[in-house]
């Protein structure tokens, strides 16, 4: 998501020799032996692709999933409005081709107007009181950017020790780490790292209408995929890379892994040989983060803001819910919960996180505005074990491990995804840029070999 205060630091053709002995994929649209194999198509597997086919190469691209996108998607049933179930905030650190594509393909898009509102209990808060929050938002970049400066020679604190327990008993100490952290890191203070945090790009955030998974989906419209059709084990021990997936199996000269960092550390993909201990190692250090939306559709704009406005309430602790209002002009609230909170409402049923999220707002606008309530809808991605989380969150004091992460094995064997991006973590620009940059180094291995 995009921070609400002042400013975020954050933020696709030769052949190749298939073996006969093996039971093998064939079906139209698809080359029966195939230069590379990529593994998922969300972003980076979809840019993959998108960049294989300008460099010449042959691939076949399969998916667990019954769509493409990954944890880029709108669904247009549960609301009748667009509703994004995952990544909703167009980040553009410095630029997004999606921002290009969407435009070029008729979809609305404009910036987020950064609009935002406080509410101390029930009323707005006083101008006193704002001048208090910034002035702590100040010191919260002044202590986590010294944090992460300091790391640079010696140990990277969690972000809770970098503030301080001091920072927490200030009146809004709650509600400015709520607001970078388990809304936007999407983990709780002693779980983010500041150093991480810090050499992020800095990021501006746009909407479309539409939808973002949307635009994904129509940016990946015309690659041939493989639905339905998982990967279990990864073969990378002789010259080829075999995969052994539902429909078959798959050798390719190069594979190019896209699937999320909670899919290799649950081991739901074995490898043999087993991956070296450093890589290993490093999807242990990297966390999937979880951030769930908990959709409210609503008779009217219940506050009256106008379009796309973000409000919060005063936090006590990192419990509570952020909100985008009226998104779209829709009358549709985005209800935001990350970290622990969002982890402990997955265990609950959909009605008790739905009256969570509503019991947010009557706290603010009184127990009348459930009357203005049409329909409830919560995700909860941390149950979702194709992805097993919303985005990765590398450990305090491990930020070398998404470098390690995104190493190549044997030349032939690419790592892809959010996770492995150095500086554009947990975001869809990520993924796309590290889907082009490991298509580029598996062509370039292809050209060499053949």
């Amino acid at each position: 998501m995009a921070n609400a205060l002042q400013h975020g630091r954050r933020r696709f053709l030769k052949t190749a020799a298939a073996s006969s002995l093996l039971p093998s994929i064939s079906f139209a649209d698809f080359p029966s032996n195939p230069d590379v194999v990529i593994i998922g198509a969300g972003i980076a597997g979809l840019e993959a692709a998108r960049t294989l086919t300008k460099q010449g190469i042959t691939f076949i691209m399969i998916d667990a999933n019954d769509r493409i996108g990954g944890r880029v998607y709108t669904n247009h049933s549960v609301f009748n409005v667009p509703f994004d179930t995952h990544a909703h905030w167009m980040r553009a650190s410095p630029a997004n081709p999606l921002l290009d594509h969407a435009r070029a393909r008729g979809f609305e898009v404009y910036r987020d107007p950064g609009r935002v509102e406080y509410f101390v209990g029930n009323r707005k808060a006083t101008d006193e009181e704002l001048t208090d929050l910034h002035q702590t938002d100040a010191l919260f970049n002044s202590r986590i950017k010294h944090s992460a400066l300091s790391s640079a020679s010696g140990a990277d604190d969690n972000a809770r020790t970098a503030l301080g327990e001091d920072f927490f008993a200030t009146p809004w100490g709650y509600t400015v780490a709520s607001d970078y952290g388990v809304w936007d890191m999407a983990q709780d203070s002693a779980d983010w790292s500041p150093k991480s945090w810090w050499s992020s790009l800095d990021a501006t955030s746009w909407f479309c209408t539409q939808g973002y998974g949307a635009v994904v989906a129509d940016y990946g419209r015309a690659i041939p995929v493989r639905l339905r059709t998982g990967a279990s084990r990864i073969d990378w021990s002789g010259p080829d890379v075999t995969v052994t997936t539902s429909a078959g199996t798959i050798r390719a000269k190069a594979a190019i892994l896209t699937v999320s960092a909670g899919v290799l550390a649950a081991e739901r993909i074995h490898f043999t040989p087993s991956l070296p201990p450093q890589k290993q190692q490093a999807i242990q250090n990297i966390d999937m983060a979880l951030m769930n939306y908990i959709g409210l559709l609503f008779k009217k704009d219940i506050f009256g803001f106008g379009q796309d406005t973000y409000v919060y309430q005063q936090q006590h602790d990192e419990t509570g819910v952020g909100y985008l209002t009226n998104t779209h002009n829709a009358n549709l609230t985005y209800g935001y919960v990350g970290g622990s909170q969002a982890k402990a409402l997955e265990a609950e049923s959909m009605e008790t996180t739905v009256a969570y999220a509503l019991d947010g707002l009557k706290s603010m606008l009184g127990n009348n505005i459930e009357k203005q309530l049409l329909k409830g809808f919560a995700t909860a991605c941390g149950k979702v074990p194709l992805f097993d989380g919303a985005y990765s969150s590398v450990r305090p004091g491990k930020t070398a491990a998404r470098r390690a992460l995104g190493a190549t094995l044997a030349e032939k064997l690419f790592f892809s995804g959010e996770a492995t991006h150095t500086s554009q973590p947990s975001t869809v620009n990520g993924g796309l840029e590290r889907g082009h940059a490991c298509a580029l180094e598996a062509a370039a291995y292809v050209k060499k070999i053949s």
